[in-house]
């Protein structure tokens, strides 16, 4: 659902973008050929120094049709602008996924790349540098506009319900505030709606529990019994 939102988002702007460049285009075309037009067209007799008056007459729409083309021309270059730094965080968000996923596969890898700030169990570690990439994810999203603030605090409000990602927030979060607190404004707002909806987490009430696989409700009755059954073995 996300990838087609923001599919169409994209298509939107491009759209946008090149009929404001082309109108543009065709706007100063026009008005930088006028005099020639002019010359061209007018007889040798012609009284200039009324036609002077009469395009003087036309200045305001001059202006006006100027402005526009400038517009046009902003706008598309707003968008490329716009379009490169989603592209360079794209490339950016994929390559720190790569190395994620080589340190998780890898215990001795996982302590040369991400070290736990206070000692803590491997499996743990694991699971608090998953749910620190999830978080990534989520700025990810928030940056380029695909998720707004209201839809941002929905999601974190599921993100805290667990036990490990309020584990994580507690050993971690100072270091994101410091890396998002000398970012833009959007960095600065993330990180506090995510402060803001950890607090009120914790003031809910307890994390939800953790099931293990053959507790889980959604698993048929038979393979549950069968799981116990094993673990009492």
């Amino acid at each position: 659902m996300t990838t087609e939102s923001g599919t169409a988002q994209r298509t939107t702007w491009v759209r946008a973008a090149l009929a404001y460049g082309l109108l543009g285009l065709v706007l100063l075309s026009l008005i930088l050929s006028t005099p020639f037009v002019l010359a061209a067209l007018a007889p040798a007799s012609a009284d200039w120094g009324k036609l002077s008056d009469i395009s003087q007459a036309y200045g305001a729409v001059s202006v006006v049709l100027s402005a526009i083309a400038l517009a046009g021309v902003a706008l598309s270059l707003l968008y490329q602008v716009r379009q490169t730094r989603t592209s360079n965080e794209q490339a950016i968000r994929d390559s720190h996924f790569q190395l994620a996923t080589l340190a998780l596969s890898d215990p001795d890898l996982l302590l040369a790349w991400s070290p736990p700030i206070e000692p803590v169990p491997l499996k743990r570690h694991r699971q608090h540098l998953v749910t620190s990439l999830a978080l990534g994810e989520l700025l990810q999203r928030f940056r380029i506009g695909h998720l707004s603030v209201e839809k941002l605090a929905v999601k974190l409000d599921g993100h805290f319900r667990g036990k490990i990602a309020r584990e994580q927030w507690e050993r971690e979060g100072p270091g994101w505030r410091r890396t998002m607190e000398a970012g833009d404004r959007r960095d600065r707002v993330f990180v506090r709606l995510v402060d803001e909806r950890y607090r009120a987490a914790v003031a809910a009430g307890p994390a939800s529990a953790l099931l293990e696989f053959q507790d889980r409700p959604d698993r048929p009755q038979s393979l549950r019994s069968q799981g116990s059954r094993a673990v009492n073995d």
